[in-house]
Order: structure tokens, then sequence, then C-alpha cells
């Protein structure tokens, strides 16, 4: 917990701040996140304070001195001291011009008889504006908890600036300026998928949107407008909705937990928290309790690369986080059966799943040779699966299915597909151990 107030804290967050973007390397939303609770702290501490101190544990959850996360949390500190970012309002022409400078000046983390502390400081040139702003967003913490993408953050601090305001609107910009104001990558505007407003529109405009209206007390609409037939410019409308049921209870703004395990199973931090904002703090637990039960499997080869396993448990149709099995004691036989058949198509789903993160570890010959004989064996008996496997290869949900039963069926031999009562109890303990 971050704080013991009666309300959830706010943090009069500067307008030069809400549309930064760094000059080179891109911010992640873990490091938003952390740069909002430590402005939130200095702001508690004071305009005269030179070196602003918290406890580790006031920043994030689960949090200890030796822990991998800690490790993660020193990281986006190095960056937010090292990365330069152009500060800027959402209104051309509002606040301060800053121009370029460091997210801080220094940071540190020290252990105090036992206890994890932070500290930290920040250049004169915007210490004040940061502290004490004249126009400022007023944002909610407990937001900034339920928001778990870029994109999400960065619209709803923008949002939080003009809710107030009597028209509602944010400020008219290009499609060039929102591009790596939402998604924090520099690089955006001018290079990558995202200039197709299709593909900006469908993978970060609409999902920031959808997230805030669906977890914020704010309700958010996109406007565009055109030139030509095609969309050059872009608003948003917002309002505050009337009826907003808070979270049951105040969680803590920064979660490095999962992280943290993800690093401690092998993926490197950068793909680590990508795979976190992209699929979503459930799906992305569920996945990790699978990479880590198989990186802890010594009776396997070990894990080649974790990230490219995590990645493929993730993008299964099955990675969501799988409910729990009641007893079969008490129920009828009607219902026992139908409890293990929904057991063993987990089981099932899970070794495919498996079958094809291996299939991903391996070397560009190894998999070469594996589609070669796929081509080989199977797909030239089956004119179906030819003419899907041709167009589509394995993007296709037909010749994917296909391919990873026979890599199945090569790694585990004839009939892996109906494991022994002996076999499904060990994935049930195994699964919910």
């Amino acid at each position: 917990m971050i704080a013991t107030t009666s309300k959830a804290p706010d943090i009069k967050k500067a307008v030069e701040t809400l549309a930064i973007v760094p000059t080179r390397d891109k911010l992640t939303v873990l490091c938003r996140k952390i740069y909002n609770v430590m402005m939130f702290h200095a702001q508690q501490q004071g305009i005269d304070t030179q070196i602003f101190r918290i406890e580790l544990r006031r920043v994030a959850q689960n949090l200890d001195f030796t822990s991998n996360n800690t490790e993660v949390l020193k990281e986006h500190l190095r960056q937010m001291v090292t990365t330069k970012v152009e500060w800027q309002s959402p209104t051309t022409g509002e606040g301060a011009r800053w121009g370029v400078a460091a997210l801080i000046a220094h940071a540190e983390l020290t252990n105090v008889r036992g206890e994890a502390w932070m500290e930290w400081s920040y250049a004169p040139t915007i210490k004040q504006a940061i502290l004490d702003p004249e126009r400022y967003a007023k944002i909610s913490l407990e937001n900034q908890a339920a928001l778990k993408t870029m994109a999400g953050l960065a619209l709803y601090e923008i949002c939080a600036r003009y809710v107030d305001n009597p028209g509602g609107v944010t400020a008219k910009q290009s499609l060039a300026w929102w591009r790596p104001v939402l998604t924090g990558d520099p690089a955006s505007k001018e290079q990558g998928a995202y200039l197709d407003w299709k593909i900006f529109n469908r993978d970060v405009v609409k999902k920031a949107v959808a997230e805030i209206n669906h977890v914020t007390d704010l309700e958010v609409s996109q406007i565009e407008h055109k030139r030509g037939r095609s969309v050059a410019e872009l608003q948003f409308k917002v309002n505050r909705k009337s009826r907003y049921k808070k979270p049951l209870q105040n969680v803590s703004p920064v979660n490095l937990e999962d992280v943290g395990r993800a690093i401690q199973a092998g993926v490197p931090q950068e793909r680590a928290e990508k795979l976190l904002e992209r699929h979503g703090e459930q799906k992305y637990k569920s996945a990790l309790k699978e990479l880590e039960t198989r990186v802890a499997n010594r009776s396997l080869e070990p894990v080649r690369s974790p990230e490219k396993y995590l990645s493929a448990v993730l993008e299964s149709p099955q990675a969501a986080a799988k409910p729990e099995l009641e007893s079969t004691k008490s129920l009828t036989g009607k219902e026992e059966k139908a409890v293990r058949v929904a057991l063993l198509e987990q089981y099932r789903e899970s070794r495919r799943i498996e079958a094809f993160s291996l299939f991903k570890e391996m070397t560009d010959d190894k998999r070469l040779d594996y589609l070669s004989e796929f081509q080989l064996r199977v797909v030239s008996v089956n004119p179906a699966l030819q003419r899907s496997w041709v167009s589509k290869g394995l993007d296709g949900a037909m010749g994917k299915a296909f391919f990873v039963s026979f890599l199945a069926e090569d790694m585990w031999g004839r009939g892996w597909e109906n494991p022994t009562d002996s076999q499904l109890l060990n994935y049930k303990l195994a699964a919910s151990s």
C-alpha cells in the first residue's frame, strides 16, 4: 500500500508531464507508473526538500531489497536518469517550456536497518513545476493501478486534464503527435506499423479508450478529423461518470512481482514487460505458472528460450487462467464423466502448448526439418489441409492445429492424447499446486 488516506490519493501532475516523449529509448507503462508514484511522494514531502526518500514497500507490493522485483525497479530508475524526454502539454503553447531533460537527476537504493529505501532528486529546471505546478491534471493512483497499458495510462492522464473543462474535449493533434505519446516509443512517429491509421486505431487508440471506460471514473470517446478521405487529426471527448463503482480495496499502483518472476525464469526484462502489457495480468500469471513448471521439470531438456516459451503459451487460445476443477466427490456418474472430459482436454491442450513451445525453441534447421516432414507425411495426403497450408501455412488455424498434433505425436509417441489415469492425476496435481 502506498498510503493510508481516507480517499484514494491524487497527483497534481503538471501539464508538461502529460504528453512526454522520449528522445531515443521507449518508455514502458511500468516506468510511467513508478514515476507517478515517486512524484506523488515528492509532492507530499514538499518543494523545499532536496533529496526525496521513501521505503520501497510504499512503491510496490511484495518488494524486498534482494528480490528480482528490485532489479526491475533499478532498471527503471536507470532509465529515468539516462533517458531524455521532450516535455510538452497536450495543448500547444500551454505551460512552461522545459525543452529536453531527464525524468530525474539521480536515484539510489539503500538498506537501512533491514528496511529497503529509495532516494532521488529532480533537476532544478523542472523541480518547481513538478512539485508545485500552476496548471495540472489530477491523476488518481487508484485509476493508475487499474490501467495496464501504456496507451491507456497516457490517454487517461491527458483526458483527466480536460474532464472538468467546459467543452470536455482534448486539444486536436495530428496522428504523428499522438503515436509516440500513446505508445511511449519515439520511433512510432515516423516508422513502423502504426503509420497505418487502421492498425494504430485498432491496436492502440480503441484499446486505450475501451480500457479507460472499463476501469476508471472517466468516459472517453474519440473524435476523428479527416483530410480528404484520410484521418489526419484526433481528439477525445471526455466526461466523468455519474455512477462509478470503485474497487473494493486499495491496491498498489505498481506491481513488479510478475515481471520479477519472469526474469527469474529467464525472460529478459524488456520482453517480460511487453508481454505483460499485451496480454494482461490474469493471462500472464497463468502462463508464467506454466513456464515455471516447465523450467523446474528436470526430466526434460532445459528450456532454450524462456521468452519464446512464455510467448507461445500466451498466444495459445487456452492461455487464459484455467478455472479450478471441483472435487469429484459427491458427483453423479454423469457429472464425474464431464469433469474428467474437461480435465482430459486441459491435459491435451497443455501438451500441445508444450510441443509448439519446444518447436519454437529449436534451431532454424531443426524447425525446417519438422516442417518438411509434416508436408511430406500429412499435408500431401489431405487435400483440404493442402489448400489451407499453401495459402496460410502456420498462420492458418487448420494448418497449425494439424502441425501441433503432428509435433506432439513425434515427441511423445502415438496415443499421447489418451493419458493413463496416473498421468492425468499427476497433471491435475501439478496444475493445482
